[in-house]
């Protein structure tokens, strides 16, 4: 079957969510995080575990055995026989039969199983780029105060979570969780953390929340997310600066480190104070502003963590930025010692995703 008939563009959708989408059921194979991030309106998330997708290889469970949420499976066995059913993941251009991914596993099913079902050329990425104003964010989730803490394992003072960063993945951890330490006031949850007098930690909901900026003076705003807006970037009160980077283990942020920390500079050049946030304020935001630390404050990634720690107990970066701010440290010309537990401890080692240096675990 060619692609054609296999396919819908993202002009096609957006003709049909214009007039409603009365009949069409939108199905994101995303990751749950980058669901929440963003995704295209009315879309149900699908994401896959593991070992889900194993099952769901061997053809044994039914399509809706895998959506989360009750009231989507009733949507979803509603209209699924009805309505036209489109896919999408993060960037898929080109079909193959036979594939092994989320998308090409639900495609055949619902083909199947009878529905008339396609694929979004391009996925969400190419549709955001043309039709932002058809995507949706999860705000109300933006910050982690509510989400609960998930088995970890110790890496110092970092925890690395157990979980997958996609469906499709057994191997490599999205990001840390929580530290199992005294809670954060609640007073604390919804505020930015001031990391020095003039740089402020904080989440999407701080970043359009008039009040907070006024009260901390912060007219600068980084927005380290690749579809969150820049709320007040038109009205001349505020001067932004947007890193186009999901919370993924695939992701460079590295790369974005100077022109950030310039942008940093230039707002304590101007007397003004700058909110750094991403989504949940957890791990992009927290990675830009440890490597604003380090190279400004002359201090190494060990030291540069537990300061932004000490200020904001929930950092949980990314496991693999942890790996770009080790790469980081190395062209600063300062190296954190690997071990400086007494050697009669038992040790452990790991390797980041994304190259082979070797770092030590600690024992918990």
């Amino acid at each position: 079957m060619s692609n054609v008939r296999l396919s819908k563009s993202v002009e096609w959708l957006q003709l049909e969510l214009e007039g409603g989408g009365a009949a069409l059921l939108l199905l994101d194979c995303r990751s749950h995080e980058l669901y929440e991030s963003s995704h295209i309106e009315s879309a149900i998330n699908v994401a896959v575990t593991g070992l889900m997708l194993r099952r769901f290889r061997k053809g044994n469970i039914p399509v809706q055995t895998i959506i989360p949420t009750h009231e989507d499976k009733e949507k979803f066995t509603r209209r699924c026989k009805t309505d036209t059913v489109v896919l999408y993941d993060e960037s898929s251009v080109d079909w193959q039969d036979g594939g092994t991914t989320v998308l090409s596993l639900l495609l055949n099913k619902l083909r199947e199983d009878g529905c008339e079902a396609y694929y979004l050329q391009g996925g969400f990425v190419k549709f955001h780029t043309e039709y932002p104003e058809h995507c949706e964010t999860l705000l109300d989730s933006s910050c982690p105060s509510s989400s609960p803490p998930m088995p970890v394992l110790g890496f110092g003072n970092l925890r690395i979570s157990s979980d997958c960063s996609d469906g499709e993945s057994d191997r490599e951890p999205i990001s840390a969780t929580e530290p199992e330490e005294s809670p954060i006031p609640s007073n604390q949850l919804d505020l930015p953390v001031e990391i020095l007098p003039y740089l402020y930690l904080g989440c999407a909901k701080d970043s359009t929340n008039l009040d907070v900026l006024g009260r901390y003076n912060i007219t600068y705003i980084l927005n380290v997310t690749p579809n969150l807006p820049n709320m007040f970037e038109h009205d001349g009160h505020f001067r932004y600066k947007q890193i186009p980077i999901s919370d993924h283990w695939s992701q460079n942020l590295s790369k974005y480190f100077p022109e950030a920390i310039s942008f940093i500079d230039e707002a304590r050049s101007k007397r003004c104070c700058i909110l750094v946030h991403c989504l949940a304020g957890i791990s992009r935001s927290v990675t830009v502003t440890v490597a604003y630390l380090m190279q400004k404050l002359n201090l190494s990634l060990n030291d540069a963590y537990d300061f932004v720690k000490r200020k904001k107990a929930n950092i949980s970066p990314n496991f693999n930025f942890m790996g770009q701010l080790l790469d980081f440290e190395r062209t600063l010309g300062r190296h954190t010692p690997c071990d400086n537990r007494p050697s009669s401890e038992e040790q452990l080692f790991f390797t980041t995703p994304t190259n082979h240096n070797v770092f030590h675990l600690e024992s918990t």
